[in-house]
This record gives structure tokens, sequence and C-alpha cells, in this order.
């Protein structure tokens, strides 16, 4: 009978437990997920209901009014009937997220124009709440996958920290951002798997995942710089280490020719995704590559490179650019002393790392009640700062056992959680530099929080491995009290900021 106990009596008989009893510990962990889980998609929607209708209520701030009007032309060029002498490849062509004015990329306006309305309003809250579900939903799929990879504390933190204070923030906008945010994590994501192992497999995932954030915002160069770096160098690793142990080859799992075709697969598997884009861009502005940011990047204001867009708007005024006209680094640095441009990409990457880590909170005085909070997780920098800190001790921890490697069970290896670190650090720098020289010309935190998640899930990940590897080592202790004592402290800092919110939601 269902919520009954029913008792036997006899010789040798049990009693029939219920059926919460006989759940596993791991079946317990993933009713906790669910609840937590449950609690979690409820606060999101609070907080983000309250985020919709006091914040960001002017549409015709940045760049979002630019934005539906891109959607729009994108509608009407899909809906365009088949022209003379046009084939129906290149109709269908057009109905691919192809088109660019040079600034906004295709991807957002082209998913936008699913759910567009003549009224701006109602659009511009559309996109507003389409951006909140999706990031929900991901964040879910997330929470899901890092408590069966990893554990749920782990998962937990995971979702607090780095949903609530890195993707929340920018969720309520109609702008790009949110898909960005998803695409590029992923790709991150498969990046750190193939740093343990590269299969072929994963270079496509890569590339094609790369391909849609490239068509969602330009900003994926660094990212596939440092990859190319840190991957062509652990190549070199693995062919000097298959030289002196020619009978093992590479004893790390590292294939070295799948190093080279495999890159020619990310490659294929990025013109792919992004190729309709890129042969707009050809035809239109004499450049696959084409975005206006990339000449204002070397500008010393925005309102520079607003006129530069408006006097060079198409391929036949850009062509007529000689190489001394054109802005590059190069030029810029002809044109400003050496001290002018250390100083430009020092004071903008601090302020860019201030605002990421430590962003400026407002608190509401009791006297100013139509005052709110400016941040929803003011402390997510230090608290990066304290996973960080976990990392590191358990690595210590993990090198230990590593120097008695000959003496334990369990296989204690660290190679690739070197070069994942690695590879995460190199594009946390990489980006924030340029980001920090561009901004004069693009402030605020929307470019620089892309990197938030991606971060937050390296530190927790290479920790986990690091415990998982010293379960059979007398180091098993300690590390897991390193861990989840920091992962707990993490989502009670997070969890007193929400009841901060909770008593006061008010936002502006």
């Amino acid at each position: 009978m269902s919520g009954e106990v029913e008792i036997e009596t006899g010789p040798g008989s049990g009693a029939k437990r219920a059926w919460w009893r006989r759940l596993s510990p791991d079946a317990w962990g993933w009713v906790g997920l669910g609840a937590f889980l449950s609690v979690f998609v409820w606060l999101w929607f609070y907080l983000g209901t309250h985020l919709i209708y006091q914040s960001n209520q002017d549409r015709l701030n940045w760049d979002q009014q630019h934005n539906i009007a891109m959607a729009f032309k994108a509608l009407d060029r899909e809906k365009q009937p088949l022209q003379p002498g046009e084939t129906v490849t290149e109709a269908l062509w057009r109905s691919f997220p192809h088109y660019t004015d040079g600034v906004v990329n295709p991807l957002w306006p082209w998913v936008a124009a699913r759910f567009a309305t003549e009224d701006h309003e109602a659009f511009f809250r559309r996109g507003k709440w389409f951006n909140l579900i999706v990031t929900m939903v991901f964040l879910v799929a997330l929470g899901v996958v890092t408590a069966r990879a990893f554990s749920l504390p782990s998962a937990i933190a995971v979702l607090l920290l780095a949903g609530l204070g890195g993707m929340l923030p920018r969720a309520p906008y109609f702008q790009p951002e949110p898909i960005y945010y998803i695409l590029l994590f992923l790709a991150w994501a498969a990046a750190l798997s193939l740093l343990r192992k590269n299969h072929l497999w994963l270079y496509g995932l890569i590339g094609g995942l790369l391909g849609l954030a490239y068509l969602a915002k330009t900003s994926v160069q660094p990212f596939l710089l440092v990859f190319f770096g840190v991957t062509l160098l652990r190549t070199l690793v693995a062919w000097w280490t298959g030289r002196r142990k020619a009978d093992r080859g590479d004893s790390d799992g590292w294939s070295v020719p799948n190093q080279f075709i495999g890159l020619a697969v990310l490659t294929m598997a990025f013109l792919a995704m992004c190729g309709p884009r890129l042969s707009y861009a050809n035809t239109a502005f004499g450049s696959p590559f084409h975005s206006y940011p990339g000449y204002w990047m070397w500008m010393d204001g925005f309102e520079e490179g607003s006129r530069f867009m408006i006097q060079y708007p198409n391929r036949e005024t850009l062509e007529k650019l000689s190489p001394a006209e054109k802005p590059s680094l190069g030029n810029y640095l002809r044109a400003h002393s050496s001290e002018v441009f250390w100083e430009r990409l020092k004071s903008g990457t601090l302020k860019k790392l201030k605002e990421v880590f430590l962003p400026h909170e407002v608190r509401k005085p009791a006297s100013e009640p139509g005052r709110g909070w400016r941040q929803i997780v003011p402390q997510r920098g230090w608290l990066v700062l304290v996973e960080f800190a976990g990392m590191a001790a358990i690595s210590f921890l993990h090198w230990r056992a590593w120097r008695q490697r000959d003496r334990q069970i369990w296989p204690v290896k660290s190679q690739s959680a070197f070069w994942m670190l690695a590879f995460t650090l190199g594009v946390f720098a990489l980006s924030s530099l340029a980001y920090g020289f561009y901004e004069p010309i693009g402030k605020g935190d929307r470019f620089i929080l892309s990197l938030f998640l991606p971060l937050v899930v390296t530190l927790v990940w290479i920790a986990e491995r690091f415990r998982r590897q010293l379960a059979r080592t007398p180091f098993a202790r300690s590390a897991n009290a390193v861990h989840f004592g920091v992962q707990g402290a993490v989502a009670a800092v997070v969890l007193w900021r929400v009841t901060q919110l909770l008593d006061t939601p008010i936002f502006r």
C-alpha cells in the first residue's frame, strides 16, 4: 500500500522498508538536485521578472533598437519571393542567418525574427523573456550534467555563482550576449575535453560551435588564437615525449596526427557554419570577416567610429581606403606615442577586470525607496578567488601524491589539467587585454562577462578531477574537506545575498 509500511513477523522475516529508505546515496543525490533545481528555477524567474520590468526599460539604449530593426530586415529578406534570375539555392541561402550591417551579427536578429511583432515595445519584451527562458533552460541542463560529472555541491555552487552572478545580469536584454555566452561556453567545454584526449570529432564540434558563436558576436578570436597556440605546444611536447619513448608513443593519449587533421576539420566546420555570413560580408564590404568594431578598436572614441562607418558604408568606399588610412594597430602606433598606447591598455584592462570581479554595488537606503540594487552578486569576484584557492590547495595535495605515485594504488596524473588551466587563463588574459583596449569605444561588462561561466567551471572541473584521483590516497580526506568546504562557502555567500534580494526586490 502506498505510504504504508507493512511488517511481517515470524522467523527470518524482515520489515519491508518505505521506498525512501530503500534509496541509495546516489538516488538521494538526484532527489536533492531535483529539489534544488525547482527552487532555482523559481528564483530565476522571480528575480528575472523584476529585472525585466524594473531595469532596462528603454529599448533605445545601447544597440537594442538596432537589433530590433535588424530582426525585421532578416524577416523581410526571408519573405521575399524568388527574384528574377535567382536560383532556388540562392533563395534558400537568404533563409540562413547571414545579413550583417558590419556591426550587428546575424544570429540573434535571425532568432528574434521567429517571434517578431510590429509593436516594437511588445517585441522588445518578448526578446527579453526569450533570453531569460533560454538561459534558464541551459542552466538547468548544465546543473544536471555538472551533478553527474562532478558532484551535487559543485553543481549547486556553479549554478548559484555563475548563473546568478554571470548570466542573469545580461539575460533581460534584447541583445545577443545570452546566446553568445551559451555557445562560447559549450565550445569551451569541448576544448577542455579535447585537451584531455584529442578526438577528431571534438575538433569538428568546437569548429561548429565557434561558427555559431561568431554568428552571434565576432569576439571568438582570442579563443581561437589561444586554442591553436596551446594545442600546438602540447603537440610539440607529445612529439618530444614520443621520440624519447618510442615504444609507448604519447603516454597521455594525445595524438600528434589528430592535431593537424583536427585543425583542418575545425576550420572546415567553422567556415561551413558561418559561410552565408562570410559570403554576404565579402560581397557587401569586400572582406568575409569584415566588422566595423574591428576598425573601431584602433580609434579614440565611439564618435570617431560612428563617423567612419557613415563615411565608409560599403565595399566601394572601403576599397578606396589606402593602407595608411585604414585603421590598424600599425597606424595607431604611428599616430600615438607608446606611453598613450600602454596607458590605454593598462587602464582599460584594469577597469574591465574590476567590472567582472569587483562590480560596484549600490545599496538601497531606507530614505530612498526608489533606488534599488545594481548588481545581483557583487561578491562574485571574491568567490572566484575562493574557487581558485580551493583548486590550488587540491592541486598541491595532488602534487604531493604525484611525488609518491609509485606507492599509490590509484593512478595520479596531472598533465591534461595543466593544459586545461593554461588554455583558460590564456583566453581570459588575452580577452581582458582586447576588451580593455576597446574600453573607450565599448563600455560595460557585457563583453568580459562571457568568460565568467567558463572560468568558474574550469576551476571546479580541475578541482573535482584531482579530488577524485586522490580518492585512494592518504590525501583523500583533506581534498574532500577543502573542495566541499569551498563549494559550501560559495553557495552560502550567494544564498545570503539572495535573501537580501528577496527582502528588497528592487533593481535599477
